[in-house]
């Protein structure tokens, strides 16, 4: 199967390319809270920029999340402490709008140009070069295309790249292209390890993240009406089990795997509010009532974030919101 870009994806590629090819110093980051498309596709394009000549740095705001301790070189990855090196260009990924990449954005004041790749239909366009198309499966299916023009991949940036589509398409079940599964057979043709980059992803839960589970499923509800089921986790749950946001990976597809259940959603409380993770079978559009609440996401897959306000209220809100959208299709 031949992979061909259309016209207007084939001309964001040409110049990303360019500004690559003309600079020397590049700043990589994503989202606060990074998830595997985000912390994969910033590896791979900096194992890139490194083999093609270049200096560059990943610098986050957060933390790599333990379940992606397992990637080559994961420790290139840094945590932001302060601003004192100058860059040519800033590469922004996965990422729907410049300040959710936190402090980090002190280090992109000084860089001359700004590179924007992301697949999420609400992305602000806040680059020079903004590569933005929601008709990717992954912020690391685009990634592909620019190791297609620049370089051959080796068998750590097929890992890379292989993680960052399966866990953005929750184990190729969500939003797949054309692309995806052409792709993920290509990367695995180059030392991508399927079954070993899934263990490590699906199947390496720590135990106090069951514990965590279990206290969260026992806050099951389920809205036989509006085909709704959603549980909570809460920062006594959190207390109780010695553990923090990153041990809630996977509960809220897990939901999704409920028979009755057409949406699901996850709330989880956090120090200045509350986060809440959608999921949907398809027929309803969980991106257009994340973005309702200031959020966004895919059809099939997308959050938002409630500042200052009380698990309670957010729960309230969704389902009134769940069950008026209802009415619609």
């Amino acid at each position: 199967m031949e992979l061909k870009l259309n016209h207007k994806d084939e001309k964001k590629v040409d110049e990303i390319i360019e500004l690559i090819e003309k600079n020397k110093k590049f700043i990589i980051t994503t989202h606060q809270n990074p998830d595997g498309d985000a912390i994969s596709s910033e590896l791979a394009i900096y194992t890139l920029l490194k083999r093609i000549g270049k200096e560059a740095e990943i610098i986050n705001e957060s933390e790599v999340p333990k379940i992606y301790k397992f990637l080559p070189d994961v420790k290139k990855v840094k945590v932001y402490k302060s601003n004192r090196k100058k860059f040519d260009v800033g590469v922004i990924l996965d990422c729907g709008s410049i300040e959710r990449i936190g402090k980090v954005r002190k280090c992109f004041e000084k860089t001359s140009k700004i590179i924007n790749i992301d697949h999420h239909l609400t992305n602000a366009k806040f680059g020079d070069v903004n590569w933005v198309n929601p008709s990717f499966s992954s912020c690391g299916e685009m990634v592909y295309f620019i190791f297609e023009r620049l370089s051959r991949i080796t068998k750590k940036e097929a890992t890379y790249l292989y993680t960052a589509i399966l866990t953005d398409t929750c184990g190729f079940i969500h939003h797949l292209t054309p692309y995806t599964m052409e792709i993920a057979k290509r990367l695995i043709e180059k030392g991508a390890e399927p079954e070993k980059i899934a263990r490590k992803v699906y199947l390496e839960k720590p135990l106090k993240s069951v514990r965590l589970f279990i206290l969260s499923l026992n806050s099951l509800k389920f809205d036989r009406k509006n085909k709704v089921c959603w549980s909570k986790v809460t920062e006594e749950m959190y207390r109780k089990t010695g553990t923090g946001e990153e041990d809630t990976e996977g509960f809220v597809d897990f939901l999704t795997t409920i028979k009755e259940a057409e949406i699901t959603f996850l709330i989880k409380e956090k120090n200045n509010g509350v986060k809440v993770s959608f999921r949907s079978k398809g027929k309803f559009d969980v991106e257009e009532l994340a973005r309702k609440f200031g959020g966004g996401g895919h059809k099939e897959a997308s959050g938002c974030f409630f500042e200052n306000e009380s698990i309670e209220e957010v729960e309230k809100k969704v389902i009134q919101e769940i069950s008026k959208r209802w009415k619609e299709y």
